[in-house]
């Protein structure tokens, strides 16, 4: 079984309560992009057009292995087009409020499986029919986890323990074979020449890691300056990944104590393992659980899900009244209160149709709707787990 085996084969649209006219402050532009991650074409948008970061306006990070349809707004912006290789800025026309993830209503997915038996495709689209009727966990996957990949762990939970320095050296010098080549060797490079700014300083023109080290020239014992330096929607990220890495180990901790062993299904993940009960019936007991991600007087509703909570907090020796971020960095935590199920909207399993890429090989087309902030990753993982389809997502 092969997920994404074209970029086409998985198209996400988001919904945005955001509708285009002819007037208002913010011009609004509809991002369309494919083998670019969200943040990265944003970039590009702002050294092309000389638009400050603050002034990009957008509301969730889209998919680099995909194709993706996502709205954007500038202040003011121009009523024209950019074209680059990896993606394509339309402009739709004005509004009176920017895009934000407030205005996010959800983001419409459009999957094809490949290589899959007949028999497989009959049980994926039972699987799909049981997952809209029963739900899954909402956990967030690896898209979520992205600074994980050199080993350097968690950027969020250095700061947290006071070491601004590990925090740095884990997003900009800890590189990692799922990096590509240039970043790869720009990472490699840094790690070489850690402590010698003036030396590192050619490796990190033109992109985001610049501004940190030319903090440290001037200013060499001060990493926490240097990490305020990185670009500000990256450092919310970095916040936003450890928070979420704790909400899954607390889901996972009480799917664990519902289900036994040998009834459960784990799936590897870049943050620890995410569990799901071989029989879905079993998440009835947690229909309309919701758990608060980590932060500052959060609090869980059910005691039982607030103590799951902070004892996946403890596992890193910390409390919740210790995720209080140093205030230069800009990375405050969230209580956000978040479904521990969810279910697909809208949903459609076509009939499997032979697979024009693997002879005598089906493919099954499935779209659904999802609210913002959840993964189609999670699903598919779910509904493909002992076909090799944990293994074909990146």
């Amino acid at each position: 079984m092969k997920v994404k085996r074209l970029p086409d084969d998985f198209v996400v649209e988001e919904r945005a309560r955001l509708v285009p006219s002819d007037r208002g402050r913010y011009a609004v532009y509809l991002l369309r992009k494919r083998g670019i991650g969200t943040l990265e074409a944003l970039r590009a948008v702002r050294r092309a057009w000389r638009v400050a970061s603050r002034d990009v306006g957008f509301g969730g990070l889209k998919d680099r292995h995909a194709v993706t349809v996502q709205w954007v707004t500038i202040p003011d912006g121009p009523k024209r087009n950019l074209d680059e290789n990896a993606f394509r800025l339309t402009y739709e026309g004005r509004s009176d409020v920017p895009m934000t993830r407030m205005a996010l209503s959800g983001n419409t997915f459009s999957v094809r499986l490949r290589d899959l038996s007949r028999d497989e495709a009959a049980t994926v689209a039972a699987r799909f029919d049981e997952s809209v009727r029963l739900g899954l966990p909402a956990y967030f996957d690896d898209q979520r986890f992205g600074s994980l990949r050199g080993g350097g762990g968690f950027a969020a939970l250095h700061l947290l323990r006071g070491d601004a320095e590990a925090a740095l050296r884990a997003v900009i010098a800890s590189p990692s074979r799922e990096d590509r080549g240039p970043v790869r060797e720009r990472k490699r490079a840094l790690a070489k020449a850690w402590g010698d700014w003036e030396a590192a300083l050619p490796h990190v023109e033109g992109t985001p890691a610049r501004a940190a080290v030319l903090h440290l020239l001037r200013h060499p014992t001060d990493f926490e300056g240097a990490f305020a330096a990185l670009d500000r929607d990256e450092r919310r990220l970095f916040a936003s990944a450890y928070a979420s890495a704790v909400w899954n180990r607390a889901v996972r901790h009480r799917v664990e104590a519902l289900v036994p062993e040998a009834d459960r299904i784990a799936l590897p993940g870049a943050a620890g393992p995410l569990v799901f009960p071989r029989d879905p019936m079993a998440l009835l007991a947690f229909a309309d659980a919701t758990l608060p991600l980590p932060a500052p007087g959060a609090r869980a509703h059910d005691p039982a899900w607030h103590e799951a909570l902070t004892s996946s907090l403890a596992e890193d020796g910390l409390t919740l009244d210790a995720l209080a971020l140093p205030r230069r960095l800009g990375m405050d935590l969230r209580a956000t209160q978040r479904p521990v199920l969810f279910r697909p909207d809208e949903p459609h399993a076509g009939d499997p149709v032979p697979d024009d890429l693997h002879p005598r090989r089906f493919a099954l087309d499935l779209s659904f709707t999802l609210a913002p902030g959840l993964y189609a990753t999670i699903l598919l993982r779910r509904l493909t787990y002992d076909m090799g389809g944990a293994k074909s997502l990146p």
